[in-house]
C-alpha cells in the first residue's frame, strides 16, 4: 500500500520550482509509505510514491517504476498477479521485479484498458506514456483506494490525499459551497466532490486519458452488466457465495509480510476469520474495547469468544479514555478533509493496535452495504407496515409523541427511543425520500437555520434517484443496496477505512467487496439478503456450519464510541471551543444559534445531537490544521 502524488504539464514542467512541492507532498504521504519514497522527473511529468512494501519487498520494486516503456505511480493490491504474470510471460515480456507493480506496466503495455477488467483486488494509479504524449489515471471498481485531481488547461495534479495535492499544486483552494452543506448534512463529503473547489474524487470504476487535448473519462466496470444469470433459488445461491467468498479471503492471503484480521464478534468479522482458518492460515486477529465504556459499545467478550471458537491468537487492546482522547490529533492529521464519522478514532486505534504485530489485516467492511446489515434496511422492510397505518393515526398520535422521547446512545432503553424517533421521522416517505433521510444527518431545515448562506447542496434527492435508477433490477432493496453501495461506501465507510488505517501505517484487505462476491450477491433478490429481522439472511444461511449460533443471533452493533457522554464530560471544552459563538461569527459560515441550542440539548439528555456537534468539531479540527484562515 502506498501513497501517490504527481503533476503533468504538456507544456513542460520546471523541475526546480516543483520539486520542493513534491518534497512537502511526500512527506505529507509518508504514513501511507513509511518503507520508501522514490521520484520521477519526465520532460512533462513529475511522479512521487511513498511505499509501504508487501510483495517483493526488494529495491527492485522501488516506486514509481519506470518499464516497458511506461511510468506508474501505484496504489493498492493486485491479488492474481502471479496469474497475469504468467499470462504476460508466455505473451514473450520479461521481469525485473517479483510484485505486482510491473504486471501493471506490462500489462498496460499488452492489453491497454484491457488489463482492468482482469484485474482482482484494490488500486488507484497514474501511469505515463512519454511517447504517446499520455497520462493514465484508473481507479479500481468499488473505491477501495483513493485518487484525487485537478485539471487546469493542460496541467493535471494528482494525489492520494487532499493536502498532498494542494502541495504539489502549490496553492490551497477556497471552501467548495456544494460540498460544504454535503458534508454537514452527511458528515463526510461525497464524490466526486472534494470539500476544496475545483478538486474532485476520480469516480470508482473509471478510467481517464490525459492529452494535450484535454481530459477523456469513461467508466470501465459497471456491477450492472457484470452479473452471472439471476438466481432463483436461494439454496443454489448459498452454494456459490461460499466458493466466491472463500476465494476471495485466500486471494488476499497473498503476502510477504505478516497478516491477520479484525475481529469485533459480529458476523461480517467473524466469516473473513472463520475462512482463513479454514484456508489452513495462522491467524492472529485483533480487536479492542473502551475502559468504563457501557455494554452498549464492548466489542471484546464477543470478539473473545469468536477467537475461542475458531482457535485464533487473539489479541484485545483496552484502550482507556485518556489514551482514546489523546489520539485525536493523530486521527485528525489522517484526515485530508473534514470528515465525521466518530467511528474512525476506534478504527485508528485498532489499526494502530494492530500494526504493532502486522503489516496487512483483513476486515468485514462492506458486508453491511452488500448483503443489507444495517438497520435502516429493516427500517425500510417496515415502512410499508408504517404507512398502511391511517394517516390521522400516524400524524395526530404517534409522530407527535415520537418526538417528545428522550434519546442516548449509551443507554440501550434511550436508543431504541432515538431509532423510533427516526424512523417515524422517515418511515411516511417514498422510497427515495427515506434513503435519503436514513443518510442525512441534518435536513434542509436545519442547515437552513445553521448557515449564514443559505445551502447550496445539489439535491441529495436526485442523487439517490439517479443510482437507484441504475441499479441491476426493480428490486426495492436491490435498487437501495446498489445506491449505498456506489454512493455512502466509497464517501463514508471505505474514507474511514483507508484513512485511519493508512494514518497507521496499516494495509486493510476487505473480502467482502471481492467484485465475484459483489456480484453474486446483486445477482440475488432482496429476499434472499433481507428478511424482517434477519439482515444478511443469505450469510446466515451460507455459513451457518462455520460460526457458533449466538453469532448469528446477536444484535447488530455499530463500531462505535460513546460520544454522545464524551462530549458532555471528557471533550466538554472542545466542544464549547467548537461552538464559540465568537468563533463561528468571525468565521461568517455558522449562526451560532443552532449549535448552542444542540448542546444544551445533548448536556440535559433531552435529545442525542452528538452527531451534528461532532460533525462541527471535525469541521474545525480540519481548519486549524489546513485552512488556519478559516479558523
Amino acid at each position: 500500500m502506498c501513497g501517490i502524488v504527481g503533476l503533468v504539464d504538456w507544456r513542460g514542467v520546471d523541475r526546480e520550482r516543483v520539486t520542493p512541492r513534491l518534497e512537502r507532498a511526500l512527506t505529507r504521504l509518508r504514513p501511507r509509505g513509511p518503507d520508501s519514497a522514490g521520484r520521477h522527473f519526465d520532460r512533462h511529468a513529475v511522479f512521487g510514491n511513498t511505499r509501504l512494501a508487501i510483495q517483493d519487498l526488494s529495491e527492485s520494486a522501488a516506486l514509481p517504476m519506470a518499464r516497458h516503456g511506461l511510468v506508474i505511480a501505484y496504489n493498492g493490491e493486485i491479488y492474481n498477479f502471479p496469474a497475469l504474470r504468467r499470462e504476460l510471460e508466455a505473451l514473450g515480456h520479461r521481469f525485473a521485479s517479483h510484485g505486482d507493480t510491473e504486471v501493471l506496466l506490462a500489462g498496460w503495455r499488452a492489453w491497454g484498458e484491457a488489463l482492468l477488467p482482469k484485474l482482482e483486488g484494490m488500486f488507484a494509479f497514474a501511469l505515463l506514456d512519454p511517447e504517446g504524449g499520455e497520462l493514465v489515471l484508473a481507479r479500481d471498481r468499488f473505491g477501495k483506494k483513493p485518487l484525487l485531481y485537478c485539471v487546469d488547461g493542460q496541467r493535471l495534479v494528482f494525489a492520494s490525499d487532499l493536502v498532498a495535492l494542494e502541495a504539489m499544486a502549490g496553492e490551497t483552494r477556497g471552501l467548495d459551497p456544494e460540498a460544504f452543506a454535503l458534508y454537514l448534512a452527511l458528515r463526510y463529503v461525497p464524490e466526486p466532490y472534494t470539500i476544496a473547489a475545483d478538486v474532485h474524487k476520480f469516480p470508482p470504476g473509471h478510467v481517464a486519458r490525459f492529452s494535450a487535448t484535454g481530459l477523456d473519462m469513461h467508466r470501465w466496470y459497471d456491477l450492472s452488466r457484470q452479473l452471472p444469470p439471476r438466481y432463483a433459488d436461494e439454496g443454489a445461491a448459498a452454494a456459490d457465495l461460499v466458493v466466491r467468498f472463500d476465494e476471495a479471503v485466500g486471494a488476499r492471503l497473498i503476502a510477504d509480510v505478516p497478516l491477520g484480521v479484525f475481529l469485533s464478534g459480529g458476523i461480517d468479522s467473524a466469516l473473513v476469520a472463520a475462512a482463513m482458518v479454514r484456508l489452513g492460515h495462522k491467524t492472529r486477529s485483533f480487536t479492542v474495547g473502551f475502559a468504563g465504556a457501557s455494554a452498549y459499545y464492548e466489542e471484546r467478550p464477543a470478539a473473545a469468544a469468536v477467537a475461542r471458537a475458531l482457535g485464533t491468537e487473539h489479541h484485545a487492546v483496552e484502550i482507556s479514555p485518556a489514551e482514546a482522547l489523546s489520539a485525536l490529533d493523530a486521527m485528525w492529521e489522517g484526515l485530508d478533509e473534514p470528515f465525521a464519522d466518530s467511528s474512525s478514532l476506534p478504527t485508528f486505534l485498532l489499526s494502530r493496535a494492530t500494526r504493532r504485530q502486522v503489516t496487512v489485516a483483513l476486515s468485514g467492511d462492506g458486508g453491511d452495504e452488500v448483503f443489507g446489515g444495517y438497520r435502516k434496511y429493516q427500517g425500510e422492510l417496515l415502512a410499508g407496515r408504517y404507512q398502511a397505518l391511517p394517516r390521522l393515526l400516524r400524524a395526530g398520535v404517534i409522530e407527535p409523541l415520537a418526538s417528545l422521547l428522550p434519546e442516548r446512545k449509551s443507554n440501550r432503553l434511550l436508543e431504541r427511543a432515538r431509532r423510533l424517533r427516526r424512523f417515524v421521522r422517515e418511515a411516511g416517505k417514498d422510497a427515495v425520500g427515506r434513503q435519503v433521510g436514513w443518510l442525512r444527518v441534518l435536513d434542509d431545515e436545519a442547515l437552513a437555520g445553521l448557515l449564514v448562506t443559505p445551502p447550496t447542496a445539489p439535491s441529495l434527492r436526485h442523487k439517490l434517484a439517479d443510482r437507484r435508477a441504475d441499479a441491476y433490477d426493480d428490486d426495492p432493496i436491490n435498487q437501495m443496496l446498489h445506491a449505498d453501495l456506489g454512493f455512502s461506501l466509497p464517501g463514508d465507510m471505505l474514507v474511514k477505512v483507508d484513512r485511519m488505517s493508512m494514518a497507521a501505517s496499516l494495509e486493510v484487505r476487505c473480502p467482502f467487496l471481492d467484485h465475484r462476491v459483489v456480484e453474486c450477491a446483486a445477482a440475488m433478490p432482496g429476499p434472499f439478503k433481507l428478511a424482517p429481522g434477519a439482515g444478511k439472511k443469505i450469510l446466515r444461511r451460507a455459513f451457518a456450519d462455520r460460526l457458533p449460533s449466538e453469532v448469528f443471533d446477536r444484535p447488530k452493533k455499530g463500531f462505535e464510541l460513546p460520544i454522545a457522554s464524551w462530549l458532555t464530560n471528557e471533550l466538554a471544552d472542545l466542544t464549547r471551543r467548537a461552538i464559540d459563538p465568537v468563533r463561528l461569527k468571525r468565521q461568517g459560515l455558522f449562526r451560532p444559534e443552532l449549535p448552542a441550542r444542540w448542546f444544551a440539548e445533548l448536556q440535559s439528555g433531552r435529545r442525542d445531537t452528538s452527531e451534528p456537534l461532532w460533525t462541527l468539531i471535525a469541521f474545525q479540527a480540519w481548519c486549524e490544521r489546513h485552512r488556519p484562515e478559516l479558523s
